[in-house]
């Protein structure tokens, strides 16, 4: 079988073509668009499969090439680096080494998602954003008022100024004429984006209504009202068969504590960086949840929060509902509550 190795960017890409005996027979470089690439891979006869880097565009390369190639590969960025990095690096000799990794099996992969997948994922991943911003806003109001305002002159029948009263009374407030300019911007701001956050929502509501495993997601603690976090869960997992077990799962999740073990020594460390920050912060809010509406996970929270502290906590349970969710949707049935462990919550 040929390999080709691709080192992809936004203009230019690069090209290392291996025959089935591992000798490089051709090598290029040419400007991206769809004609050139598709030409290319069709000019490269026999069976073929191809390699190339996940980047933050491989989904429209991939969608260009997949018809032509009998297999394709795609890079796992970060595990790259360690292997590929060297004194001497340029495109083509990325690509040769793409190429050659592939080729000799040491490749290690990303999972490749479908276009309808990669689709809902981005549409959640900006209302993401935009709660991001809207909580920026918040938190620059709160400020405002911080600075203006003695405690004793804040309203005592709410605690949100955000809530319905609180956005009236902000709405009548007396400041000076520059600041009093500062919070209708961010008045103004605030409910523009609740009202695109609104309509994004109930967008992504009407197009994931078919989602595999969402009945399954539903029973499970935590995101029974949670629609949005169902949602999140199941586009970042993609295919639960990619994970072996379920601590591979909570690990891609980011809750599974970093390992610094060698002999007799046993130490572990914060929470693992390379993760899935969307999916991480997805379970981590239907914890909260999940505590008040199932008993055991309320006896499992309560019973590591004496020994380690309210945060490791939320994580351990966070954790145990990774687990629960993985075997929810591998066994295809709903959720079953059963007694959780104590001694392995903190591990």
């Amino acid at each position: 079988m040929i390999t080709i190795g691709v080192d992809f960017h936004r203009r230019t890409s690069s090209y290392s073509v291996l025959d089935p005996y591992g000798r490089q027979i051709q090598r290029c470089k040419m400007e991206n668009t769809k004609e050139n690439i598709r030409t290319l891979i069709k000019n490269i006869p026999g069976p073929k499969q191809l390699a190339m880097e996940a980047t933050r565009n491989w989904g429209l390369y991939h969608d260009c090439v997949i018809d032509l190639v009998d297999q394709f590969y795609l890079g796992h960025p970060k595990k790259m680096k360690a292997i590929t990095e060297s004194e001497t690096k340029n495109d083509q000799k990325d690509a040769e080494l793409i190429a050659r990794m592939s080729y000799s099996g040491f490749l290690p992969q990303a999972h490749v998602s479908s276009l309808n997948t990669r689709h809902l994922r981005s549409l959640l991943r900006f209302r993401h954003f935009l709660v991001g911003q809207r909580k920026s806003i918040r938190n620059q109001l709160q400020t405002l008022l911080d600075r203006n305002l003695w405690p004793n002159e804040r309203p005592k029948s709410f605690k949100n100024p955000f809530c319905q009263r609180g956005i009236q009374w902000l709405e009548g407030l007396h400041l000076p004429e520059r600041e009093r300019f500062i919070l209708n911007q961010c008045l103004n701001s605030f409910q523009q984006l609740t009202q695109r956050i609104s309509e994004l929502q109930d967008f992504i509501t009407a197009q994931t209504l078919d989602l595999p495993g969402l009945s399954f997601i539903r029973s499970v603690p935590g995101f029974r009202r949670s629609q949005i976090n169902c949602f999140i869960v199941l586009t970042e997992i993609d295919s639960i068969h990619r994970f072996r077990k379920a601590r591979g799962l909570a690990h891609y999740a980011g809750l599974i504590p970093r390992e610094h073990s060698s002999g007799d020594q046993h130490r572990t460390g914060r929470l693992v960086k390379e993760a899935n920050m969307f999916l991480r912060t997805a379970f981590i809010e239907s914890t909260f949840a999940a505590i008040r509406a199932d008993k055991e996970l309320k006896k499992y929270y309560k019973s590591v929060k004496e020994r380690s502290g309210s945060s490791a906590a939320i994580i351990a349970t966070a954790r145990k509902l990774a687990y629960a969710i993985y075997y929810v949707l591998k066994e295809q049935r709903p959720y079953r509550s059963y007694v959780f462990n104590p001694s392995a919550a903190a591990y």
